[in-house]
């Protein structure tokens, strides 16, 4: 487990990377998938996704390693001096703060559709926030003991769920295969990015890892967990659903189990087991994302951690009640999908490239 000079284990940091990608991501991406490409070949797209986002994170660990980042906005300084590297780093906590408002706008829907119809969103929007304040206090080590203890959980009742589902599940749904060539697939690339919201979170994770050596195959497990879990989920969602009614419903992950009952058990519909599951990783990934929007307001102005806590409830809270509906909700996605490029791949080569100038200059 964590150490006691605040370092997180390799294990831990695939924990936390894992818990930060299994968001709403998982519940929308079959249906984000098929209406860009228009056909079943999906899991295609994911698998391609995947290689070229694997070997994104082996590039940045290797230039991460190289130049021995303990601190993300100190080499941000180091590169664009004090005030730009601030202005910086307020845009990508801008971000973080945008992703944790969204993810509990999306949980709080969820909650309100299917759960809750009778309660206020806004109280149940307040109630996450609070809760992971109060799970923040403990900093990194305490989201690391979250996901450690949640993650094996949602992983065995997913799949749990997934296996009492085969026997509705149409493969020939699936059939054939790559049937528009390879064209749309090609355009496809690119497309459910929201599901990979959260592999980011590594580069401001490098260094508080204990051991710098293994960063690189924690990052990686954690990213391949949730990669796998797509694509079985694209696979059994589509093959029941069918391409047309996958691009027809909000939640096309829920519908799916939704659309089969098991008899036999003390509970024969499926989507409650489901529902509890995602509601707790709702929590997480806001909760993570929320830590790195206050630790980031800490790096940036030198402030206190635990008052930028509190700052950033009513700020997370109304950013959360701007969205009106659940078109709105994917509107405010779309928006966080232009600037996940910039924070995961954009910012970290450009800063690296700087820097690299500079202490080369300095050094001949």
């Amino acid at each position: 487990m964590s150490q006691s000079d605040g370092k997180i284990l390799s294990g831990e940091l695939a924990a936390i990377i894992s818990c930060s990608m299994l968001g709403i991501g998982m519940l929308t991406l079959p249906r984000t998938i098929t209406e860009k490409i228009h056909s079943s070949d999906g899991w295609i797209v994911l698998i391609f996704n995947g290689i070229a986002i694997a070997l994104l994170i082996c590039l940045l660990v290797a230039l991460l390693k190289k130049h021995k980042v303990a601190n993300y906005y100190t080499y941000m300084e180091e590169a664009y001096g004090k005030w730009l590297s601030k202005l910086i780093g307020l845009v990508v906590v801008v971000y973080f703060i945008g992703v944790a408002s969204f993810e509990v706008l999306a949980m709080s829907e969820m909650v309100w559709f299917y759960l809750l119809e009778e309660t206020p969103v806004e109280i149940v929007i307040l109630t996450m926030i609070l809760a992971s304040v109060h799970l923040l206090t403990g900093k990194i080590k305490a989201i690391a003991k979250a996901c450690v203890f949640f993650l094996p959980l949602t992983i065995v009742i997913v799949l749990l769920i997934y296996l009492f589902s085969l026997r509705v599940v149409e493969i020939k749904n699936l059939q054939p295969v790559l049937a528009k060539g390879f064209l749309p697939v090609m355009k496809g690339m690119g497309s459910g990015t929201l599901s990979f919201f959260g592999i980011e979170l590594f580069i401001f994770l490098f260094g508080v890892v204990k051991n710098q050596n293994k960063v690189r195959n924690g990052v990686l497990i954690g990213f391949f967990i949730p990669l796998i879990l797509y694509v079985i989920t694209y696979v059994l969602v589509v093959a029941t659903l069918t391409v047309p009614e996958v691009k027809a419903v909000t939640w096309p992950t829920i519908s799916f189990i939704q659309s089969y009952e098991v008899t036999g058990i003390f509970l024969e519909r499926m989507e409650l087991f489901l529902l509890i599951t995602w509601i707790l990783q709702f929590f997480l990934t806001h909760a993570i994302y929320y830590y790195f929007a206050a630790e980031g307001l800490t790096k940036i102005f030198n402030n206190s951690y635990t008052t930028n806590l509190i700052v950033l409830v009513p700020i997370v809270f109304f950013l959360a009640k701007i969205p009106e509906n659940t078109i709105e909700l994917f509107k405010m996605s779309d928006l966080l999908g232009y600037i996940f490029p910039f924070v995961l791949f954009g910012l970290p080569i450009i800063t690296f490239i700087i820097v690299q100038v500079k202490r080369s200059r300095r050094s001949g």
